[in-house]
């Protein structure tokens, strides 16, 4: 599934990668989510489906309506997100499959969600990092629901699900942070997610990347650092977005979640009205924590 907009620029050498995977027994779904630029004409000029739409409406929507109907329109079992500016290596498809039925063999109905590291590359392609992991400072083994819930560590474009868990994901929510998380989430807490420890992607970072590599050097520690002892409101902002995910999340599953869960989230939802000591507390007691020194210096100060 790959959603396009505007992306002439990289677009050919993207597709040209998926169409050169070792594994070929796939279907390219795209949409286009209104581009004015050459996008639709070089879509048109390979063997894929297309959505064609004259309406933007992002990036986390456009992928949720191409997973929606990937699922009502195909017989496939297993789904992957594709960005319009990347390069995938030619065993990416694969390698993830092969880790996928690995996992299924154990369990062929659970929920599953497995996803690889990224090479950091700039817009010619020059390696920047070999693992986008190590680059941000990340512990794929980290995937617990409780740290999800605060930060997510799994990057769309790397991710294959399989029908069960992209059936459950189902609806992706509009106060959902971004459809990877979302994901993310339902794995962590009805299913299971696994990692490849290789980089398959050439992760391309240019001015114009909806999310991208940050990376950790002297001078993003320092701008961490006054965002920590500024009046800087971003870890304010984020935390509210985390707890709209969270209501979010526990509204649609409240169901099917157990006791333990449905406190913590309740409790995290409510953090905001907590005093000072309260919303720490909560925080500690629920090890709803990111990855990193600084990154939980910063939220347990600025909260």
């Amino acid at each position: 599934m790959l959603s396009t907009y505007n992306g002439e620029k990289y677009l050919k050498e993207q597709l040209d990668s998926l169409f050169n995977q070792t594994y070929e027994n796939f279907e390219l779904i795209v949409r286009d989510d209104g581009s004015t630029d050459r996008t639709l004409k070089i879509l048109k000029s390979y063997d894929i489906h297309l959505l064609e739409s004259q309406e933007n409406i992002g990036v986390k929507k456009s992928f949720s309506l191409l997973l929606e109907y990937a699922i009502e329109h195909s017989d496939g079992n297993y789904f992957m997100f594709c960005d319009q500016d990347d390069i995938w290596e030619k065993d990416k498809v694969e390698k993830t499959l092969q880790k996928m039925q690995e996992l299924e063999s154990q369990d062929k109905d659970m929920p599953l969600l497995v996803h690889t590291d990224l090479k950091v590359v700039d817009e010619s392609l020059k390696l920047l990092h070999n693992s986008f992991w190590e680059y941000e400072y990340l512990n794929p083994k980290l995937n617990s629901f409780h740290r999800l819930l605060i930060q997510n560590t799994i990057t769309g474009c790397t991710m294959m699900i399989n029908r069960e868990l992209a059936t459950l994901s189902l609806p992706i929510p509009n106060d959902s942070i971004m459809h990877d998380w979302w994901i993310g989430l339902v794995a962590s807490k009805f299913g299971k997610i696994d990692f490849i420890d290789e980089g398959l992607i050439y992760y391309r970072q240019h001015s114009l990347n909806s999310i991208g590599a940050k990376g950790f050097s002297a001078l993003s520690i320092l701008l961490k650092f006054y965002k920590i002892f500024s009046k800087n409101e971003s870890y304010i902002l984020h935390l509210r977005n985390n707890i709209h995910q969270a209501k979010t999340f526990l509204n649609q599953f409240r169901n099917t979640l157990d006791k333990d869960t449905i406190v913590m989230l309740e409790e995290f939802i409510g953090i905001e009205y907590k005093s000072f000591l309260q919303k720490r507390k909560i925080l500690l007691k629920h090890k709803i924590l990111k990855q990193g020194f600084l990154r939980n210096l910063g939220l347990l100060l600025k909260i």
